[in-house]
């Protein structure tokens, strides 16, 4: 319950922004006069001529969150699991058309359960997990005016994982090796918009959807003698959003703050 309303939260909030962005564009392009943003190389386009936020940012970095993503591991069962890991990254403009992404994600999570019988108690390690995730993307505007840059990202996600089930003390039983692989190649198509309606320019919100191709592969290993092992592979063609509603918020808007 407390899940769903902090996502409830984040769509109202993300709609409350959007909102403001949108009265603030109408405002500012009623008062000027000038005509929504055109394609690159027609009149008016701002791209030509240096004229919008985007622009600015030519030649600058920007140090942000760029989503979040899965990476691939084999559950204790042999089956598909997950592990998620925020990416953070930079972004750097060539020009007002063509930039560089490069980002890393990574996660390293475990814990102790404690069963406390009468005099004795029983340490249990709960079963880890340590992900890495390298994200690289050349994103490309093809059109911007005003506050707004509307972008393709063509992406590359690379990313790999591993936990150890360790046997139950006294068993003298083998451990259990959980590992995963996955690499993802697509593209994501949206906007950028910068906070220059309310003076802050060099920050922005990243909003996309988009398409992959993923291969992902899964490994569990009982680390005995013989050793057993078993893989599970999958490929995957999908669009970044997911299944629920508020995947768009949660994986599919970055925020960056460019120097």
């Amino acid at each position: 319950m407390q899940k769903t309303a902090r996502l409830g939260m984040a769509g109202v909030v993300a709609a409350a922004t959007l909102m403001f962005a949108g009265t603030a564009f109408a405002q500012e392009a009623s008062a000027s006069g000038q005509a929504g943003m055109t394609l690159p190389g027609t009149p008016g386009a701002s791209a030509t001529t240096g004229g919008s936020d985007h622009a600015t940012m030519s030649e600058h970095i920007g140090v942000g969150y760029l989503g979040k993503r899965s990476i691939p591991i084999a559950d204790q069962a042999g089956g598909d699991g997950s592990a998620q890991a925020p990416v953070i990254g930079v972004r750097y403009w060539l020009d007002p058309s063509l930039g560089i992404d490069a980002g890393l994600g990574f996660v390293s999570a475990g814990g102790t359960t404690t069963v406390d019988n009468g005099n004795t108690s029983t340490d249990t390690d709960d079963v880890g997990v340590t992900g890495f995730l390298l994200h690289a993307g050349v994103p490309l505007s093809l059109a911007d005016d005003g506050h707004f840059s509307f972008q393709i990202v063509p992406e590359l996600n690379v990313g790999f994982a591993n936990s150890t089930v360790s046997a139950p003390p006294g068993s003298n039983g083998p451990d259990t090796k959980l590992s995963g692989f996955g690499i993802d190649v697509g593209a994501r198509a949206g906007a950028e918009i910068h906070f220059g309606f309310i003076g802050i320019p060099q920050l922005s919100l990243q909003g996309s959807v988009g398409l992959l191709f993923a291969m992902e592969s899964r490994k569990l290993t009982v680390d005995s003698t013989p050793e057993q092992s078993t893989k599970h592979s999958t490929t995957v063609i999908s669009t970044t959003v997911g299944d629920n509603p508020w995947n768009i918020f949660t994986s599919n808007v970055a925020a960056m703050y460019y120097f």
